[in-house]
């Protein structure tokens, strides 16, 4: 199915563009004009706009496609029963629950980097001003790679970054 899809897609594409550089070239070329004969002089300004119309359009439908094209990425590893693949997007949520352990922490945006030596986990947090913010860092890393290790079964975690993004005052403005 995705197969045939794609085929309509590109299909879409090619006439398109065919049909938009074809109006846009006759309205252009004065010879080409005189050989199709239409609409007199006044129709080669609508040829070239629907023809121009057309080629925008091509590029409007491309660009469309590359966005829904972003595929989720998975993490993969074989086991006794058979392939497990997890998704760089449910570790993160995953990673992310961690953060209820952390007073300190605000806020915690984790990224999950699939490399060829393991995973690489990246971790931006918003801490609270007055923590101590290395140890704070230096304990999530550790709870986060037993975490994974211990909960997911990924054992291939090649580094665990934390990046204090921001700190944030204790007391709120009233």
């Amino acid at each position: 199915m995705k197969f045939l899809r794609r085929i309509v897609r590109l299909l879409v594409l090619v006439v398109l563009l065919s049909v938009g550089i074809s109006l846009l070239m006759a309205a252009i070329s004065p010879q080409r004009w005189q050989e199709i004969q239409l609409m007199g002089q006044s129709g080669r300004e609508i040829w070239a706009w629907m023809g121009g119309g057309l080629l925008a359009a091509a590029v409007l439908f491309t660009a469309s496609e590359l966005r829904t094209r972003r595929r989720e990425r998975f993490l993969s590893f074989d086991n006794e029963g058979g392939a497990v693949s997890i998704s760089t997007q449910a570790i993160a949520d995953y990673i992310t629950k961690l953060s209820t352990e952390f007073p300190s922490i605000v806020r915690m945006l984790p990224h999950v980097k699939p490399t060829r030596g393991g995973v690489d986990l990246l971790i931006d947090v918003r801490v609270k001003a007055g923590s101590q913010v290395h140890e704070v860092c230096e304990l999530l890393q550790q709870r986060v790679r037993e975490r994974v290790v211990d909960g997911l079964g990924i054992t291939e975690v090649r580094r665990v970054e934390v990046n204090v993004r921001d700190i944030v005052s204790e007391h709120r403005p009233s």
